[in-house]
């Protein structure tokens, strides 16, 4: 799954151009460009020129976009973080009625999302700590929808007694932070398993964990 263009300039990032289009371009293009650099050397270690020579831009026109190099760790940020919780509802997950199809159905999809965007997901659980405090809330703000998203999925299955749960807010947040198991365990979980088995054990843990009996 590729990107998406960013849908609005962030007003937290003040830029020199006025056109919004080139904006989201421009901020988007940084975004994938500086994500590869950070992926492979960290964002301390990466540097502004490297930054600009990356993604094809001069540094003066890259400032252009940004003020200052926190500005490019959040947009990167808010780029993957708009893909994991706008994927559930482009892949049709939400118009599955069966409350336990939908939740196999959406563990499937983001699993198969993060096993491929795996070096992401361990860059934002290390370098997120770097994000000022307010473009910190804001990323968080998102990942909440994620979870929100769960946690909906959850409450129709109580509702039809398939699920035997009485918190739905907190196993909602634990599938969310299950879902990123095999990036940050994924160093001991290969001795034993291949990707897809560790996917299917998940599935079939939390699903174990719900299913009336």
């Amino acid at each position: 799954m590729s990107p998406r263009v960013l849908k609005n300039p962030h007003p937290i990032i003040q830029t020199q151009i006025k056109n919004n289009d080139l904006i989201q371009k421009k901020q988007l293009q940084i975004a994938m460009g500086a994500s590869k650099l950070f992926i492979k050397k960290g964002y301390q270690q990466t540097s502004i020129r490297e930054i600009s020579k990356t993604v094809g831009l001069s540094i003066g026109n890259l400032y252009d976009y940004i003020r200052k190099k926190e500005d490019i760790l959040y947009l990167v940020f808010d780029v993957f973080h708009s893909i994991w919780v706008n994927y559930l509802k482009e892949e049709g997950v939400f118009e599955i009625e069966d409350p336990l199809d939908q939740l196999e159905t959406a563990l499937r999809k983001m699993l198969d999302l993060v096993n491929r965007h795996r070096e992401m997901i361990l860059l934002m659980y290390t370098e997120s700590k770097l994000l000022p405090k307010n473009f910190l809330k804001m990323i968080l703000d998102k990942e909440s929808g994620l979870v929100s998203c769960f946690e909906n999925i959850l409450k129709k299955g109580v509702e039809k007694g398939i699920f035997k749960i009485d918190d739905p807010f907190l196993v909602a947040n634990i599938i969310v932070y299950l879902l990123s198991i095999e990036p940050l365990r994924g160093w001991n979980l290969r001795k034993h398993y291949k990707i897809e088995e560790i996917n299917q054990k998940i599935i079939k843990f939390i699903k174990h964990c719900l299913i009336q009996t």
